[in-house]
């Protein structure tokens, strides 16, 4: 839930100040800044709470804590090819899958009530994430992959 605050509310400022500013920054730009907040913000909660980002891990995955801080590293390189004009649509292809890869480790975590995020709901926590993660891959499609000169 929170990454959904960040990514909303980073994108409402960036827009606000578009309009305060007179700046010719696109909507599509702030999208931009907002998706690499957020991935920043995901990003460096990995080192912040690894201990409780590793139950969201079954026991038999090896390198728990390793996997913990590399996807944290991943993120925040994910972040950052969001801020690079050249490496936008290739990141978000990459972030799109990323974020496929990693929802397995949602379901367990929702399956296992682990206690990080919304996840000790249980089940019903995915009637929530199932939706934000499709919000999350059709941000990122639609503000960083799509060619904005194809929509009529």
């Amino acid at each position: 839930m929170a990454v959904l605050i960040v990514l909303l509310a980073t994108f409402a400022i960036a827009v606000l100040s578009k309009q305060i500013l007179s700046k010719p920054t696109t909507y599509r730009t702030c999208g931009h800044i907002a998706i690499a907040t957020m991935f920043t913000f995901a990003g460096i909660s990995h080192f912040g709470l690894a201990d409780d980002m590793v139950a969201m891990l079954p026991a038999f995955v090896p390198f728990r804590y390793g996997i913990i801080y590399a996807t944290g590293l991943i993120e925040i390189a994910l972040a950052t090819g969001f801020l690079w004009s050249q490496t936008i649509p290739i990141t978000g292809i990459l972030a799109i899958a990323f974020l496929i890869a990693v929802f397995p480790a949602n379901i367990y975590a929702a399956l296992n009530a682990v206690d990080l995020g919304g996840h000790a709901a249980g089940p019903i926590y995915l009637l929530f994430r199932v939706p934000m993660q499709v919000f999350l891959v059709g941000w990122i499609w639609f503000f960083c992959v799509r060619d904005p000169a194809s929509v009529k």
